[in-house]
């Protein structure tokens, strides 16, 4: 009997050692996903900055190319006369 107790004793040991190393585990995790979520949300910031800066840049090119043609046909049309 004696050597049973031991055995189940030795069992619950191991087992409360995988318990404390699991939840060690679980709150290393947790810390883990709330640096994910701070890095999640400065990166949604930089995407919209990144965003805004290509549709300025974009509006931009536009109004360029829109000149260049305009004075691309006014060079065509003195040409032609």
């Amino acid at each position: 009997m004696s050597t049973q107790h031991s055995t189940k004793a030795r069992h619950y040991a191991a087992l409360a050692a995988r318990i404390r190393e699991l939840r060690g585990n679980l709150d290393e995790t947790e810390q883990l996903m709330g640096h994910m979520s701070d890095h999640l949300l400065g990166m949604r910031k930089l995407a919209a900055a990144n965003g805004a800066q290509f549709m300025a840049v974009s509006r931009l090119l536009d109004v360029e190319l829109t000149e260049a043609k305009e004075a691309e046909m006014a060079r065509q049309a003195q040409q032609e006369q």
